[in-house]
């Protein structure tokens, strides 16, 4: 009989001796085994796995590729909703998947930490193949900080080879820096919600934005049995709609920007009305009518008004006359009547959210306020992002200067 295994009735085990623990010898085995193989090449793939410290692998010899799964599965993805979102989960995972695999994957991580002219090309590459600059530099940053890991605090390599990479100069793709920068005027907007009116089931995702600034995750997160306070004229964001494979969740807002908003007249005056017309459509269809609820999990479900369940209710933001839940996803509809019915191709959903914060700027509310309103990660994203020179900002330095000269 071979050594560390032995034939227990009808099936095989494998064991052998682990480290003392507190002076006494301990025993790792398991049975089950329908051949004396079968055991002894468990034994040998535990055996290095507990010598390894609990790993499968041996770090000196993992490949790039290897260690890139691990690092999406172990920090990132079981740090969803602690620290990482699911869509910086499926960012990561999509970027690793297409561009960095590929270029990298066959590599063992032991040799590539000393290959940053291997890195480097790579980027030429990839401007060459035409990506934006923003979508190379971002595909960079997630490789340097999936590597930045292996250093610390798992020691596995000593060199993070991205670290002396340059992107360099990329000719500025004008149609892009317009689409990302639009900002919606004041008769543009007019002219869209005159397609989309109150009566109609975008009108109100679209009016949100545009007065307080949120994200489109954010607004169509808003519940208004808690989050809208009619009394003392506020709405407060603490969730955002996600939708993970297919099924709609309520998420922490993004960077845990918790936060509650001021509104003014107009938008109230649309919000109450809203939540009139989706009361008269209960009403209307009765029992065909679509509830919705929170389950345990924070996943969003939707049942008829005719069936109880032991769930807690909430209203969203928009919802079609039968109640049906419109999404994020939903807006795409709106965005497309925009672009080609309407004729703007600038427009986007985040855009309203950016002319929010361009016309608070312009209007020389102090940027913290800015900041809080918006749910910044931090001031410097809020002057980074609303001190750029617009129209507006150009003529009222032209002004001032001229007003100093007359005084």
């Amino acid at each position: 009989m071979a050594e560390g295994v032995r034939k227990r009735g009808k099936t095989w085990s494998y064991y052998f001796d682990a480290a003392k623990v507190g002076g006494e010898r301990k025993k790792i085995e398991k049975g089950g085994f329908r051949t004396q193989k079968e055991a002894l090449d468990a034994r040998t793939a535990a055996m290095a796995q507990y010598n390894n410290t609990g790993r499968n692998f041996e770090p000196s010899k993992m490949s790039v590729a290897d260690y890139l799964d691990y690092w999406l599965e172990n920090v990132i993805k079981k740090n969803i909703d602690h620290g990482y979102s699911y869509n910086t989960y499926r960012d990561y995972e999509t970027k690793i998947r297409i561009h960095i695999k590929p270029a990298f994957g066959q590599y063992r991580l032991s040799s590539f930490q000393y290959a940053p002219d291997v890195v480097q090309d790579w980027i030429y590459d990839l401007k060459k193949k035409g990506l934006s600059k923003s979508m190379i530099k971002n595909t960079l940053t997630c490789l340097q900080g999936a590597l930045n890991y292996a250093i610390l605090p798992l020691k596995y390599i000593q060199a993070n080879p991205c670290i002396p990479v340059k992107i360099g100069k990329m000719p500025v793709d004008q149609d892009a820096k317009a689409h990302a920068e639009y900002i919606c005027p004041k008769e543009e907007f007019e002219r869209i919600l005159q397609r989309f009116p109150s009566n109609s089931n975008f009108h109100i995702s679209l009016m949100v934005p545009y007065h307080l600034g949120t994200r489109i995750s954010e607004t169509f997160a808003i519940n208004y049995l808690e989050d809208v306070d009619f009394d003392n004229h506020e709405i407060t964001i603490r969730n955002q709609l996600i939708k993970i494979d297919r099924t709609w969740y309520f998420k922490a807002p993004k960077y845990d920007s918790f936060r509650t908003i001021k509104m003014g007249a107009t938008l109230e005056k649309a919000l109450k009305d809203e939540t009139i017309r989706q009361k008269k459509n209960r009403l209307r269809f009765g029992s065909q009518y679509l509830r919705t609820y929170v389950l345990p999990d924070r996943s969003i479900t939707q049942v008829r008004s005719d069936i109880t369940v032991p769930y807690k209710e909430v209203m969203l933001l928009c919802a079609k006359e039968t109640g049906e839940l419109l999404t994020p996803e939903s807006f795409k509809y709106c965005a497309r009547v925009i672009h080609y019915e309407l004729g703007n191709v600038l427009f986007h959903s985040h855009c309203l959210r950016h002319t929010h914060g361009t016309i608070l700027a312009e209007n020389g509310v102090n940027p913290r306020t800015v900041m809080e309103r918006l749910g910044h990660k931090d001031i410097e994203t809020t002057l980074q992002t609303y001190t750029f020179n617009t129209d507006v900002m150009q003529q009222t330095a032209v002004d001032v200067f001229e007003k100093s000269l007359q005084a």
